[in-house]
């Protein structure tokens, strides 16, 4: 399983919309084989997007589609692991995992 984890820092306001924003837009991302699922994960001060796909193969279909781009303003391809995946406090950071028990 490939999980990205994208990890925005901002005040509670600002990420009030942007899960609100995350929670409208997930229902697209069933639409692409290989997709598992995806969480809002939330504290204090910061939001994590955490998606979860069959392979990184899989998630870059996603990234390399018209839907990533609308999704992240017209931003094109995944960001590079540790980059901010559009500017801001964010960082984007990618795992190898599996479902053990």
């Amino acid at each position: 399983m490939f999980i990205t984890v994208t990890r925005i820092a901002a005040p509670p306001e600002a990420l009030d919309r942007m899960a609100s924003a995350f929670k409208q837009a997930a229902p697209d991302l069933k639409q692409f084989a290989g997709f598992l699922g995806f969480e809002l994960w939330r504290d204090a001060d910061s939001l994590q997007a955490v998606s979860r796909w069959q392979s990184r193969e899989a998630m870059e279909g996603y990234a390399a589609s018209g839907v990533f781009s609308a999704h992240h303003g017209g931003q094109s391809g995944a960001p590079s692991q540790g980059q901010s995946g559009g500017g801001g406090g964010g960082s984007v950071t990618y795992y190898e995992g599996e479902v053990v028990a």
